[in-house]
């Protein structure tokens, strides 16, 4: 049980580290080349250092804005909750609007989307790593038999009916073997179904 949960958390820890890796390099593509291109069908072609200035203040700028998300513990969002998104209204008029101008809007929403996506993986690594359970066989036969525990009783009932369970508890929340609510003052638990543990 604790060894399939660490593993899984390797395995998302990996994928996210990969994912962060390639989302940054495509936000590197994009603010190294493209301003560039830009300035060079103006007839303003630059010089290796403006390329990189910009380079360095997109990345820089993606890095922040990844950070600070992260920190405020939210994620990438959905266009319809972006800055991005629009309804200027049910006429005919505002219709033909919303459609050309979310021709440009989505295409930004998704390439916002894709360059936050890479900080925000690489800062879940971490959290992923961090969240790995002691795998060591007292502690999994405790957990296994709390779970039976639960089980049996197959109803919600609050955590403090278990006071000598409590990490137990909690660490299988953590795997996801157990609902845990804390909506109520005291937090209340119920064990899932089994499902070959």
């Amino acid at each position: 049980m604790i060894c399939r949960y660490n593993r899984a958390q390797w395995v998302r820890a990996g994928f996210a580290l990969v994912g962060g890796l390639a989302c940054f390099f495509l936000a590197y593509l994009f603010f190294r080349y493209l301003p560039a291109f830009v300035a060079w069908q103006l007839g303003c072609p630059w010089n290796p250092v403006p390329a990189w200035i910009v380079t360095a203040l997109g990345l820089g700028a993606v890095a922040f804005s990844g950070y600070r998300i992260w920190r405020a513990g939210g994620g990438l969002q959905g266009y319809h909750e972006s800055a991005l998104y629009h309804n200027l209204g049910d006429t005919a008029g505002a219709f033909v609007v919303d459609h050309y101008v979310h021709r440009i809007t989505a295409p930004a929403h998704v390439l916002s989307q894709l360059f936050l996506a890479g900080p925000l993986l690489l800062l879940r690594v971490p959290t992923l790593i961090a969240s790995l359970i002691p795998d060591n066989h007292d502690l999994e036969n405790r957990l296994q038999s709390t779970l039976v525990t639960l089980r049996e009783v197959n109803k919600w009932q609050a955590i403090t009916e278990h006071p000598a369970l409590h990490a137990e508890i909690l660490y299988l929340a953590q795997m996801g073997l157990i609902d845990f609510s804390s909506r109520t003052e005291i937090p209340r638990i119920k064990a899932r179904s089994s499902h070959g543990d």
